[in-house]
């Protein structure tokens, strides 16, 4: 079981699902959310939703016109440091399916050897606070919720470590408001070694425990992801356990 999950677009959703009919697995439609809370991004994953649902589709129509406004904000930022970079530069890094953001931006950059690697693209122009930093038009976890939910979908909260992971307190504060909105899982399992090279291991480690403890407790379901961004994926890096497995299964097939 698994599914495609690009940002605010089911391009790559409707790709992957009629392809997915040729194997021997059970595909799930997908969807990542732009959404932040009190300054803070909290993304939310759509999974099994209707791709033909009118009020979903047209939120995304939205967040996708929103978008597009976005790279000529970023272009012009760019321009106005001595860097130029092109709507079609950054339509080249682009795959069918997929929504453009910063880092397509990065590669960009890369190619026209304005920094050596994607790191430094971020480190030095597209991170927040940085002369091409352009925020992204998102909505509110609450809504985001409510949409997937209006598309008959489960609402899952995606690399929940990177809402909040030193101080646990504070994130139990965040799940449980959005427990109370109707959210349904957490993505407990997540490639945090590649994302988040500042997290030490025993923080990343504890948050895990933790976020375990509070699915069990809550009776929330637990999912994986590898939020894959050009890094070399590798099948088996995100490991989730039999058991929960078992219980997606049983809630997206029964």
């Amino acid at each position: 079981m698994f599914s495609i999950t690009d940002h605010d677009t089911i391009n790559g959703t409707l790709i992957a699902q009629e392809m997915s009919s040729d194997f021997p697995f059970v595909y799930l439609t997908g969807i990542e959310l732009s959404s932040r809370y009190e300054k803070k991004k909290v993304e939310v994953l759509g999974y099994n939703f209707d791709i033909l649902d009118n009020t979903f589709n047209q939120q995304l129509k939205s967040l996708q016109n929103a978008r597009k406004l976005r790279i000529y904000k970023v272009i012009s930022n760019l321009a106005n440091i001595g860097i130029e970079i092109s709507y079609e530069d950054i339509m080249k890094q682009i795959g069918e399916g997929v929504s453009a953001g910063r880092p397509h931006f990065a590669r960009a950059l890369v190619e026209k050897g304005q920094v050596s690697d994607l790191r430094e693209a971020f480190d030095k122009y597209l991170g927040e606070g940085k002369p091409g930093y352009v925020p992204r038009e998102t909505i509110e976890p609450k809504k985001a919720i409510r949409l997937i939910h209006s598309a008959s979908g489960t609402a899952i909260l995606p690399h929940p470590l990177l809402v909040e992971a030193e101080d646990l307190q504070k994130l139990e504060y965040y799940l449980d408001l959005l427990l109370t909105w109707g959210l349904e899982g957490i993505e407990v399992y997540y490639n945090y070694k590649y994302h988040c090279p500042h997290l030490s291991e025993k923080t990343i480690r504890n948050g895990i425990v933790f976020l375990e403890n509070y699915c069990k407790k809550n009776n929330l379901l637990m999912t994986g992801g590898s939020d894959f961004h050009q890094h070399k994926p590798i099948f088996g890096e995100v490991n989730v356990p039999e058991e929960e497995i078992e219980k997606l299964f049983k809630h997206f097939t029964s």
